[in-house]
Order: structure tokens, then sequence, then C-alpha cells
């Protein structure tokens, strides 16, 4: 085992008993272990990556860390005036299902603010769908994080927001974070690809739909 794995998985053993103490959660010592060894590698990545410029093929990693255990899935939504769809866009890290990612379009929202709920709307439903229950959504919408942390701030959004509250009863534990743009650079790509689409879409595979174009 590599000497940097170590801390991380100090690390998440205090987080477990955290977990544990004051939300009675659980998580077998297994998980423990690969979930503290694959952050490890990812953020040994994140540093090559710096050195080394972004590489789209990869994973971005967020620079924030998850309170609780589970896989990560970043969404995102696309929106211009005028349009006729907008796009969303999300990309996953689950066990059995690495790298799986989905995009889609639909008639276009109102806002550039709708399109990105209603993507994180779609991709907690994909997940509840594959039977994940333990998710962290990553956004790199600021709006879309107070909306939901002061759902009485925005009452034009009530039903979008009652929507993530029930969906998050479908979860063991989930949490929405922030996290750069910088480091959403796959999903942001897929919901732009999906909304210039000039037809109906929707995809989820391991693999990128033939309609993908990662320049526009």
């Amino acid at each position: 085992m590599e000497d940097h794995h170590f801390a991380w998985i100090l690390w998440y053993i205090w987080k477990g008993r955290n977990n544990k103490v004051f939300s009675n959660l659980d998580m077998d010592p297994r998980d423990t272990l690969k979930l503290a060894e694959t952050e490890s590698l990812l953020w040994a990545e994140a540093q090559n990556s710096q050195n080394q410029g972004m590489d789209h093929t990869r994973l971005p990693v967020p620079v924030a860390i998850p309170t609780i255990p589970g896989r990560w899935c970043f969404t995102d939504g696309s929106w211009k005036n005028q349009d006729i769809y907008s796009g969303q866009g999300w990309y996953s890290t689950l066990e059995g299902f690495d790298g799986l990612i989905g995009a889609r379009n639909t008639r276009a929202s109102q806002s550039p603010l709708h399109s990105e709920i209603e993507a994180l709307i779609w991709a907690m439903e994909c997940m509840r769908n594959l039977r994940q229950f333990r998710v962290t959504f990553a956004t790199d919408c600021a709006q879309l994080m107070k909306m939901v942390s002061e759902p009485e701030e925005w009452p034009a959004f009530a039903s979008y927001l009652e929507d993530i509250t029930f969906l998050k009863t479908s979860f063991n534990s989930s949490e929405i974070i922030h996290i750069p743009r910088t480091h959403n650079s796959r999903a942001d790509s897929l919901a732009r690809s999906a909304r210039k689409q000039p037809l109906s879409v929707v995809h989820m595979d391991a693999k990128l739909p033939v309609w993908f174009a990662e320049s526009i």
C-alpha cells in the first residue's frame, strides 16, 4: 500500500467514527478502506493534472471532501436564450457503474437556473433508479446551492425544491456540494452538446453518445 494512503485511511476512520456517534450510521470497514484508497488515488491524480494540464478524459476531482461515504455524481445544466432545448448532463463514479454518464435535452427552461435545478433533479432520479443510496451530488452553480440551503428565500422554485426534498428521502444519505466550474467540465460538455441537438435526445451509458461533440 502506498504511503499517502494511510493519511486518507485515518481520515475516513475518523469520519466513520463521527457518523456512528452523531448520526448512528454504520459503514462496513471494507467500504471505508476502499473509499479512502479511491480518494487517495484521485487526490494524487489531481496533483499530476496540475502539473500536466487538464485531461478532460479523466474524472474532474472536486476540491471539497464529502461528509458522507458513497459515490460522486457531477451535474450541470445548459441554457441559451432562444434555443429550442435546454441541456442536462451528469457524470458519475458508481461501484459497478464506473464512468456512467447521462445526457438529455428538454423543452427550453425559463432560465439558466431552471436548467441547473432540472439537471440536478434528473441526476437524483437516475441515481435512485440505479439503487445508489449514498451519493454526493456536485454542482458548479452557486445559486443552486443557496437555493437548496435556503429554500424559503426562493418561492418561485418551491415545486422544484419539494421534488429535491422528496428525492432525498430515497437515499440513505446524500448531500449537494459546490465545486469550481473547472472541475465540472465533463457534465458541462454533456449538457451543452445535448442542448445543441436538433431533435430530442436522451442517453445513459458508460460510452459517449454518437452525437456528442465536446467542442460545442
